[in-house]
C-alpha cells in the first residue's frame, strides 16, 4: 500500500513534467508589395529617374514548438510581378518551392529568414519576405506596449546592407477577422541603412534613414492574421561614378492577407 508521503512525492513528480508539445500550425499568406524609387542623378549629369512596381507572393508558413520558441518554415507557393518589376519572370518561376527557415522566440519576436538552399532565386526574392512576419504572441492584452531594436544584414561581403530598426508596439484594440477575435497591434518605427552594393559602374556606398508605421492582427491563440505597413526611406548612394552622393527616395507599401 502506497503511503501518504509516497503519494505526495509521486504527485509532485507528475506535476513538474513539461507540457506536451502542440501540433505544428500551418497558415497560408498572400504578401502584396508596392515599391516606388526615385533617383536624382543630376549631380552626375543625369536626370531624375522613377521606378515603380508591384509583386505578389503566396507562401505557406509552418510553426512548430522548439526549444525556447517556435521553429518557422516558409515555402514559396508562387510569385508574380507586374511588367515593370526588375526581377525577371524566370526568377519568380524558379523560386517556386524555395524554402526558408526562421525562428520565433517565446516572447513572440521573429528572427530573419534564411534560405535552406543557396539558389540564386532564393537570394533575389529573399527581400520580398524579410519583414512580412511581425512580433506576435498569445495572450496579448489591449493597452500593452513594448519596444524592440533589430539589425539585419542582407547579402555578404561587398554586397551587403545592414538595416537597423527601432520599433514601438502597442496592443491598441480588438477586432474580428473573419470568424476570429483578434488583437490589433500598431507599430511605429525608425530605421537606418548602411552598406555597399556592386553596380555596373563600380562599387556603391549606401546610407540613409527612414520611418514607417503599420498595424496587424494577432488571434487569441497567437496566430498572425495579417496586416499593412508603409515605409519611406531617404538614402544617398556614392561612388566613383558620381562627383557627389545621389539622393534616392524609396516608398514601400506592404499588405499581408491570411488565406487559410
Amino acid at each position: 500500500m502506497l503511503s501518504y508521503r509516497g503519494f505526495t512525492a509521486l504527485t509532485a513528480a507528475v506535476l513538474i513534467l513539461p507540457p506536451l508539445s502542440r501540433a505544428p500550425t500551418t497558415t497560408k499568406y498572400r504578401i502584396d508589395q508596392s515599391l516606388s524609387q526615385e533617383t536624382d542623378a543630376t549631380a552626375a549629369g543625369g536626370a531624375k529617374e522613377t521606378l515603380s512596381f508591384h509583386t505578389s507572393s503566396f507562401i505557406t508558413v509552418t510553426l512548430a514548438d522548439s526549444g525556447g520558441g517556435k521553429a518557422m518554415r516558409v515555402v514559396i507557393d508562387s510569385l508574380r510581378g507586374d511588367s515593370t518589376t526588375p526581377i525577371p519572370a524566370a526568377v519568380f518561376d524558379s523560386a517556386r518551392g524555395v524554402e526558408f527557415r526562421g525562428f520565433v522566440e517565446r516572447s513572440g519576436k521573429p528572427s530573419g529568414l534564411i534560405p535552406v538552399t543557396g539558389s540564386s532565386a532564393a537570394t533575389q526574392v529573399q527581400g520580398l519576405l524579410s519583414d512580412f512576419f511581425p512580433w506576435i504572441r498569445s495572450g496579448l492584452k489591449v493597452g500593452e506596449s513594448w519596444a524592440d531594436t533589430t539589425a539585419k544584414v542582407n547579402g555578404v561581403g561587398a554586397d551587403s546592407v545592414t538595416v537597423r530598426r527601432v520599433t514601438a508596439y502597442k496592443a491598441a484594440g480588438t477586432e474580428t477577422r473573419g470568424s476570429r477575435k483578434a488583437v490589433l497591434v500598431t507599430e511605429n518605427f525608425t530605421s537606418s541603412v548602411a552598406g555597399t552594393q556592386p553596380t555596373p559602374n563600380g562599387p556603391a556606398r549606401i546610407e540613409g534613414n527612414g520611418s514607417g508605421k503599420g498595424s496587424y492582427y494577432v488571434g487569441s491563440d497567437g496566430r498572425y492574421l495579417g496586416g499593412t505597413w508603409q515605409h519611406r526611406s531617404s538614402l544617398k548612394v556614392s561612388g566613383s561614378f558620381a562627383p557627389a552622393p545621389l539622393p534616392i527616395t524609396i516608398t514601400q507599401l506592404t499588405k499581408v492577407t491570411t488565406l487559410k
